[in-house]
């Protein structure tokens, strides 16, 4: 039981940040002089990662979290509390991201700075909880 917790949370993390990383370091640099299509390819791409990377991913990741601190960690330790308290941040900032700059992208471009910059923020954040993930495994 315990592998299958933590074989899920691993997948959902590399869905999840692989995703983040796909979009900034392919689709992005593909779409950045092809004005006529980039802000409604955006959008297109954009909703559909919400939906699957956001909403569902992040729901499953927290799940997953929970389970395998309990499974594996044996519960709440402080680097656990740390790493929820990150996660918390990066479901703040997506949100404010896909439901407020990202729907606003396409008619304003404060509005498309705002999403590129929160984008980026929950990509570091997203790096961040990856790397205290591993060293929770690791036992510190």
């Amino acid at each position: 039981m315990k592998e299958l917790f933590l074989f899920l949370h691993v997948v959902l993390a590399t869905f999840w940040v692989g995703g983040m990383l796909f979009l900034s370091l392919v689709v992005a640099p593909y779409l950045k002089d092809k004005p006529q299509i980039r802000n409604e390819a955006f959008q297109e791409v954009g909703k559909r990662f919400s939906l699957y990377g956001t909403f569902l991913s992040l729901f499953l990741l927290f799940v997953t979290g929970l389970v395998n601190t309990y499974l594996i960690q044996g519960g709440f330790r402080p680097s656990i509390h740390t790493k929820l308290g990150v996660f918390f941040v990066v479901v703040f900032i997506s949100l404010l991201h896909d439901l407020w700059a990202g729907k606003k992208a396409l008619y304003s471009e404060k509005h498309r700075v705002w999403a590129k910059w929160l984008g980026i923020l929950n990509l570091i954040l997203s790096l961040l909880l990856v790397y205290l993930g591993v060293r929770i495994r690791l036992g510190y």
